[in-house]
C-alpha cells in the first residue's frame, strides 16, 4: 500500500509539472521582465510612465480574470478594468466568489489566477494578425511545418528558439520601419506586455487551485496504478495544448524584451544631465 501511494505521489507530481510547469516558468520570466520594465518607466516619468501603458494593459489583464471566472462558474462581485490606487499600486481588480464544495470551481482558481498570461498572449496575436498579417503568417507557417514537441523534450527548445528567430526576422524589417502599422502594433504590444505578469493576489489564488488540481491527479494516479492504467500517458496528450500556449508565448517574450529595452533607454536618458 505504501509503495502504491508513493508511486501515485510521484506520478501525480510529474503529471502536474507536465501540465502547468511550462506555463509557470513563462509566467515567472514575464513577471521579472515586467517588474524591471515598470521600475524603469517609473524612474523615467514617475507614475505617468506606468499609466502610459496601463490604459490598455490593465483592462486586458483584468478581462482575462473575468473571462475565466465566467468559464469556471465563479460569481463576479466587483470588476474594475482600470482604477488607479496609488497608495497600494493597484491599477484594476476582479473580485469573485465561488462554491468551495465544487471541485470544478476550486480548480478554476488556478486558471483564473494565470488568466492574464493567456489573455495577454491572445490579444498580442490578434494585434499581430490585424496590423502585421505577413508576420503572423510567417510564424503560423513555421509551427505548422515544424510540428510541436512536448515542452519537456529537448527538441522543443530548438523549435522554440527557431520560432523566435522567425518572429524577430519577420517583425524587425526595413519595410516595417516605414510602416505605420508596425509602430501602432509595437506601441500596443508594449502596453499589453507591460501588464501581463501575475500579481501576488493572482499567484495566491492560482496556488489554491493548483493544490486542488494536484489532489485530483493524485487520486486518479492512485486509482490508475491499482487498476494497471497508465494515467501519465493520458496527461501527456493533454499537455499538447500547453505546448501551443508556450509556443505562442514567444511573441509575449519578444514584446516584453523590447519594452524592457525601451524603458531602460528612457530611464538612462532621464539621468543624463546636459
Amino acid at each position: 500500500m505504501e509503495q502504491l501511494l508513493a508511486g501515485a505521489l510521484k506520478i501525480s507530481f510529474l503529471e502536474l509539472i507536465s501540465l502547468v510547469g511550462p506555463l509557470l516558468v513563462i509566467g515567472l520570466i514575464l513577471g521579472i521582465l515586467e517588474r524591471k520594465t515598470n521600475q524603469n518607466f517609473f524612474a523615467a516619468f514617475g507614475y505617468k510612465g506606468i499609466l502610459a501603458t496601463a490604459w490598455l494593459g490593465t483592462p486586458v489583464h483584468e478581462l482575462g480574470h473575468a473571462l475565466m471566472c465566467l468559464i469556471f462558474g465563479h460569481k463576479i462581485t466587483d470588476l474594475k478594468l482600470l482604477k488607479i490606487n496609488r497608495s497600494n499600486g493597484t491599477l484594476g481588480y476582479v473580485s469573485h466568489s465561488y462554491n468551495r464544495r465544487s471541485i470544478y470551481q476550486s480548480v478554476g482558481n488556478f486558471f483564473i489566477g494565470i488568466a492574464p498570461l493567456l489573455s495577454g498572449i491572445g490579444v498580442l496575436f490578434l494585434c499581430l494578425h490585424f496590423f502585421l498579417p505577413n508576420s503572423f503568417k510567417a510564424f503560423e507557417l513555421y509551427w505548422k511545418t515544424s510540428g510541436l514537441s512536448q515542452p519537456s523534450d529537448l527538441t522543443f527548445f530548438k523549435e522554440f528558439f527557431k520560432g523566435t528567430l522567425v518572429l524577430l526576422k519577420s517583425l524587425f524589417t526595413l519595410n516595417h520601419v516605414f510602416s505605420l502599422n508596425f509602430w501602432i502594433f509595437l506601441f500596443l504590444a508594449i502596453c499589453i506586455s507591460s501588464h501581463m505578469a501575475l500579481s501576488w493576489a493572482d499567484i495566491k489564488g492560482a496556488t489554491q487551485g493548483l493544490f486542488v488540481l494536484y489532489l485530483i491527479l493524485f487520486m486518479l494516479s492512485t486509482l490508475g496504478t491499482s487498476l494497471g492504467v497508465n494515467t501519465y500517458g493520458y496527461i501527456e496528450k493533454v499537455t499538447h495544448y500547453t505546448t501551443y500556449i508556450v509556443a505562442l508565448s514567444e511573441l509575449a517574450l519578444i514584446c516584453s524584451l523590447v519594452s524592457l529595452g525601451l524603458s531602460f533607454i528612457l530611464s538612462a536618458a532621464r539621468k543624463i544631465k546636459f
